[in-house]
């Protein structure tokens, strides 16, 4: 190994995702199955698991492990002290490229019960491969690990999506440059794949950016008004200014005075009639 490979293997960050916990969990000595149709939780003697355990599904870079964890005393310590310790581990590797290598590989439900799965282990010292059965008291537990399943499936689906997705683009960067050399032709003259366009800015280029302003008529713009225009409007067509309506009379003087000149009109007119007639009295 290189000194480059060497340092790429330990810049390397692998990504660690705990992606479900059940506190109790049974474990299973199975035997072999009796027919193709699959593991029957009914051969395995339900009564008596081999453990009770905890389950942890944990994602670790590509790979999927399934922990199964068990309690044992505490050595060195007090009575009662337990500790946790790993029971067996499940390490799954899914190669969505081949369509053989699938998920039952490792996970295989049973055909009798959705509570019960038959598990792959592998032993780590001695590379021995073998099925445990694996079940839960309750029926939610059972679907959230499929569902934990399911989920880590359909990432890597989406990864792998992407991935390709990302090398399309960049195929399409490096024909758009092979174009611009050639001027659009490949070697035997015919016109290359119109490439991506790229929006990144390279070394010294600028962007311009022209911002529109709002248009203005040049006669108003340069016709200066007059202040004492802004300040007393005209009328239109008559050239004059607007005149200003005489101020109302205060609201309690101007029916007084109304009521004095009716009733001094109409004393007046009444002594006129009287003067008037008078002179027909006999």
């Amino acid at each position: 190994m290189s000194d480059s490979e060497g340092n790429d293997a330990e810049d390397r960050v692998i990504i660690e995702q705990m992606l479900l916990k059940i506190e109790e969990v049974f474990v299973y000595r199975i035997p072999p199955m009796r027919s193709a149709d699959g593991h029957r939780a009914e051969d395995w003697n339900l009564a008596k698991p081999l453990a009770t355990c905890s389950l942890i599904v944990v994602r670790r870079d590509n790979n999927l492990c399934i922990n199964i964890m068990a309690e044992r005393p505490k050595p060195g310590a007090p009575a009662g002290a337990m500790e946790n310790y790993e029971f067996a581990q499940s390490n799954i590797r899914v190669d969505l490229t081949n369509p053989s290598h699938k998920i039952e590989h490792w996970v295989n439900p049973v055909v009798d019960s959705s509570r019960y799965f038959a598990l792959r282990i592998k032993d780590s010292k001695t590379g021995r491969e073998a099925f445990i059965g694996v079940g839960f008291r309750e029926r939610t537990d059972a679907t959230n690990l499929r569902m934990s399943i399911e989920d880590y499936i359909n990432s890597l689906k989406r990864e792998d999506k992407a991935a390709a997705l990302h090398k399309k683009f960049e195929e399409s960067l490096s024909l758009g440059d092979q174009s611009s050399k050639d001027g659009g032709h490949d070697a035997d003259g015919e016109n290359l794949p119109i490439a991506k366009s790229s929006l990144t800015l390279k070394e010294g280029e600028k962007l311009h950016i022209n911002i529109k302003n709002k248009r203005v008529n040049p006669n108003i713009k340069n016709k200066r008004v007059n202040p004492v225009d802004k300040q007393s409007p005209k009328v239109k067509g008559t050239g004059g200014m607007i005149g200003l309506k005489k101020p109302p009379p205060p609201p309690n003087a101007a029916p007084a005075s109304d009521n004095s000149d009716d009733q001094g009109s109409t004393a007046n007119s009444t002594t006129a009639a009287d003067v008037d007639w008078g002179d027909f009295e006999g």
